[in-house]
């Protein structure tokens, strides 16, 4: 077996069976008497994953490259990202063509006017292509539906445990995992350039009854759109102050909230912070005060 110089293009840590050594760009590793070694790069793109060389088979791929110099092997190793292999798809309305491209971890639209790429965590070995009113929608396996309307270049990506889509009418049942275990049930219908919700239910596995979690539970509902379990924990006058669509749209489209104390909280949305200050009176939220920061 003839000597191997290893070279690689990214940090990573090689392993043998009875050793191991860290590398990077700098470094040349010499390599004898081994069968099998196992690389674990140590970079920030979920694309560059472990694998394992066997070294009395080398063949070049998209991981490493292998010449024979001399009496010497010299194997690269190379970043996964370097090579992309998609699938290509498209579907033709009255005044456009879509495109789609399907990679292993993202899914790009193009039509005449713009491209809109997304990436994505799920499997995409299974899918589906097909049309619904003014949108090119792609449905994968992975309960993963991406809808891309061709007039107004807006895409909209729905997940859940499960999805059922019958002609223009989608059912979306997803286990939320938050405060109350909520699963929620979603109606959507697609109607030529909008998606609409047609019904939302909610249902409650197990409740928590901590009192201390009021304003928590309370965000938790607002940013499920349980405007209905969100009411129920404010004040009686409140209740009656607030309609159902101001409460709704008080806090705009929640991403995420940061716990600072129990009452106390920042609420992060899609293009906004905001510092939100509750005050509770017997186990029911009192007052609301919330600044923009």
């Amino acid at each position: 077996m003839k000597k191997i110089k290893l070279k690689t293009n990214y940090p990573c840590l090689i392993k043998f069976q009875n050793s191991s050594y860290d590398l990077d760009e700098n470094d040349v590793l010499e390599i004898e008497d081994e069968d099998k070694m196992c690389v674990y790069p140590i970079t920030y793109s979920k694309r560059d994953i472990p694998f394992c060389i066997d070294l009395k088979n080398l063949r070049s791929c998209q991981r490493y490259s292998a010449y024979n110099i001399d009496d010497v092997t010299l194997v690269i190793l190379h970043h996964s990202q370097n090579i992309r292999t998609c699938i290509k798809e498209s579907l033709a309305f009255p005044n456009d063509v879509c495109f789609i491209y399907i990679f292993d971890d993202t899914i790009k639209f193009e039509n005449k006017a713009c491209e809109v790429e997304y990436q994505f965590e799920h499997p995409c070995q299974n899918y589906k292509v097909l049309k619904i009113e003014n949108f090119a929608c792609v449905q994968f396996d992975s309960h993963n539906l991406y809808c891309f309307n061709v007039d107004t270049n807006k895409l909209s990506h729905f997940t859940g445990d499960e999805l059922e889509l019958n002609k223009n009418i989608l059912k979306i049942k997803k286990k939320l995992n938050d405060c109350e275990n909520r699963v929620k049930n979603s109606e959507i219908s697609f109607e030529k350039n909008e998606i609409l919700v047609k019904n939302l239910s909610f249902e409650y596995n197990l409740q928590n009854e901590e009192k201390d979690l009021i304003p928590y539970r309370f965000l938790d509902a607002i940013k499920s759109k349980d405007i209905t379990f969100a009411k129920k924990i404010l004040r009686d006058d409140l209740q009656n102050k607030i309609p159902n669509e101001q409460l709704a749209n008080f806090f705009g489209n929640i991403k995420n909230f940061l716990p600072i104390s129990l009452t106390e909280f920042l609420v992060l949305g899609s293009n906004f912070n905001t510092y939100v200050k509750f005050s509770v009176q017997n186990d029911r939220i009192s007052d609301i005060s919330a600044d923009k920061l």
